[in-house]
């Protein structure tokens, strides 16, 4: 039997925290990457602690090489992770300097760079057996209006993770490897929740959702939109 390893990019007290509890309950082995861990303190926890800067692409290949040599290929890779600074002159978003420009831009390289590493992982003798799965953790602003200028930054980092979810899941689907861009939604609209501060305490919600999705054994929708009650929100 394959041993069961996770990797979860952008491990904050949140998303990251609940869903890292949620997969070591069910026997995986995580590894959990973020700028600067508190190494002996995730250890403590049970978790393999990894360093990375998802705006700095290249640490990204770096970080697999560690986890895939201490842990294993993951079958399971969920990136959590992404960078946001609002324009210095409100409502002008072209007031954005360009290297902080680039620096945002830099998480969409890290969240390729990420699913290229994984499906190198997937392919894994270690894990021929696995389910395997890929999770971005996502938003309602790639399909709803750009309400607000100062989020345009993040929008574009959604919306390119959004379309590399479609893409990968068709790409890879005969090798049955399962992308997601997986997002909670208002239960009523399927838009960004109100209040949005409901999110900030969502974690059990991401943790069920994405537990459940990296252990069936076939693909959901790519596109996976749930509520807070931890089901998948359909259109009426």
């Amino acid at each position: 039997m394959s041993r069961l390893i996770a990797f979860i990019i952008g491990a904050g007290p949140n998303i990251g925290q609940h869903t890292s509890a949620a997969l070591k309950a069910k026997g995986y082995q995580v590894a959990l990457g973020s700028r600067k861990p508190v190494v002996e303190e995730v250890k403590k926890e049970g978790y393999f602690p990894v360093a990375l800067d998802v705006t700095h692409p290249e640490t990204i290949k770096e970080a697999f090489a560690l986890v895939n040599k201490e842990l294993g290929p993951p079958s399971v890779v969920i990136f959590n992770a992404g960078a946001f600074s609002a324009p210095p002159i409100p409502d002008d978003p072209l007031s954005t300097p360009l290297d902080k420009f680039t620096e945002m831009s830099a998480v969409s390289l890290s969240v390729f760079a990420a699913a290229q590493e994984a499906v190198a992982a997937f392919r894994a003798k270690a894990n021929k057996d696995a389910l395997k799965t890929f999770i971005i953790t996502g938003n309602p602003t790639p399909w709803q209006p750009l309400w607000r200028t100062s989020f345009f930054s993040g929008v574009l980092q959604k919306t390119n993770g959004w379309r590399m979810a479609e893409l990968l899941a068709h790409a890879y689907a005969k090798e049955k490897f399962r992308f997601y861009f997986a997002s909670l939604v208002n239960a009523e609209t399927g838009g960004v929740l109100d209040p949005l501060s409901e999110f900030w305490t969502s974690g059990p919600q991401h943790a069920k959702v994405y537990t459940d999705l990296a252990t069936r054994p076939d693909q959901a929708d790519w596109d996976y939109r749930f509520t807070l009650k931890a089901e998948q929100w359909k259109k009426v």
